[in-house]
């Protein structure tokens, strides 16, 4: 009998661990937004274009994903202009998305992004670097997260212009 509660005690112990692994492993996922690939062509255009591919080229050189610049608009469009008195300085959009059959059972798979800068609110090209940077973090299906980097700029204090290892390893744990 002792056994069995013993037993029993243990497998609840276990799933509750593995509640929380699930739980720890999706922490800074946007959804289940995802692509259901590790390359992903990226086009920018704009007038901050050198902050804009100095953003991708971060992301690029640190994690798994493979981002060439495109010359066309492509699977993710990079992209600034003046849209005024909107609240935000940066903007994520998912255009294009169909149902991913094998994962995640959803209407969940990004086919086409954008980024956006908005320059009406007249940030120091550092700070335009950082804002794409999140943007483009988002893009590939990442939330804000409260462990500096990028995907903390303007919601938590200690952020950065820049990706960090908690940034990379949350996109290489999805891709």
């Amino acid at each position: 009998m002792r056994g069995k509660i013993l037993t029993g005690f243990l497998a609840l112990v276990a799933l509750g661990l593995l509640a929380l692994n699930v739980q720890v492993s999706n922490a800074h996922k946007w959804g289940s937004w995802h692509w259901d690939k590790s390359t992903i062509g990226m086009w920018v255009t704009g007038t901050y274009q050198t902050q804009s591919k100095a953003a991708i080229a971060d992301w690029d050189s640190h994690t798994d994903l493979s981002l060439p610049l495109k010359s066309s608009h492509n699977d993710v469009s990079v992209f600034d202009g003046n849209y005024g008195a909107t609240g935000w300085a940066g903007l994520a959009s998912i255009l294009e998305y169909e149902f991913d059959w094998w994962h995640n059972w959803c209407w969940c798979r990004i086919k086409h992004a954008h980024a956006k800068y908005n320059s009406y609110y007249g940030y120091s090209t550092a700070n335009i670097q950082g804002v794409q940077c999140q943007e483009v973090g988002h893009t590939f299906g990442l939330d804000h997260s409260n462990t500096g980097g990028c995907m903390a700029k303007g919601y938590y204090s200690g952020s950065s212009n820049y990706t960090n290892s908690h940034n990379w390893s949350d996109v290489n744990s999805m891709y």
